[in-house]
């Protein structure tokens, strides 16, 4: 047993919410969402959103708290053949999004040579990595100690984004050349921003914005069907 399942087991036993299952996907509450939010209308609507090859081999659904969400400002990731979600959710479409989103991870994991083998995405996404440097350097940024090649994820860089020049400038610097700031940290997270935009009405920015990503998605969810 993984630590992070035997920390999902552990401590579910004590305070379990409930459980419930999507498809044969099992899914552990051990931390309330708000009152608000239907959960298993959400669950329904997400599973039934996506071709259901994309849940293959997927494990299960944990709503839960964890330190990792503090950690690392996220609401949501994916590990372990999981998904692993905060109760701290807005509403019900934020729930959405971070399910849509992680489960493009489980895609990655599953099905790695049908997304990156050809390198396309690669080129797409190194070429709009150089086009921010052109633009942070115009705005006298230095750049010396990052790499804008680098397509693995690199807490340098993202917290450089993040922190020094900012989400909301970054809005605009990479505005027509990534749908948000945080698809410029990592390859990974640019193919898991542009699947929640295919699938969550945003289908011609990511057309207009990452052509070749829109392709692949399209390409994926056609064969999937």
């Amino acid at each position: 047993m993984s630590s992070i399942e035997k920390y999902v087991r552990d401590g579910a036993k004590g305070d379990n919410f409930g459980s419930m299952s999507i498809g044969n996907i099992d899914v552990v509450v051990s931390s309330p969402l708000p009152e608000e939010i239907d959960l298993k209308r959400v669950l329904h609507n997400f599973y039934n959103m996506l071709p259901k090859r994309f849940f293959h081999g997927l494990d299960a659904v944990y709503v839960m708290e964890s330190p990792i969400f503090k950690e690392r400002e996220i609401n949501a990731f994916y590990r372990d053949a999981a998904l692993f979600i905060s109760p701290d959710q807005d509403n019900e479409q934020d729930l959405v999004d971070d399910l849509v989103h992680e489960i493009a991870h489980h895609l990655e994991a599953i099905n790695p040579e049908e997304i990156y083998s050809d390198n396309k995405l690669k080129r797409e996404f190194v070429k709009k990595r150089k086009q921010i440097k052109f633009e942070l350097a115009s705005e006298g940024y230095d750049l010396n100690e990052l790499d804008f090649e680098e397509i693995s994820y690199n807490k340098t860089f993202d917290l450089f984004l993040y922190k020094n020049v900012g989400y909301p400038k970054m809005r605009n610097i990479g505005s027509g050349v990534f749908l948000r700031p945080y698809a410029a940290t990592s390859i990974r997270e640019y193919f898991a921003s542009g699947f929640e935009a295919f699938y969550l009405g945003k289908k011609d920015d990511l057309y207009k914005v990452s052509p070749v990503l829109y392709t692949l998605i399209e390409r994926l969810d056609e064969r999937s069907r």
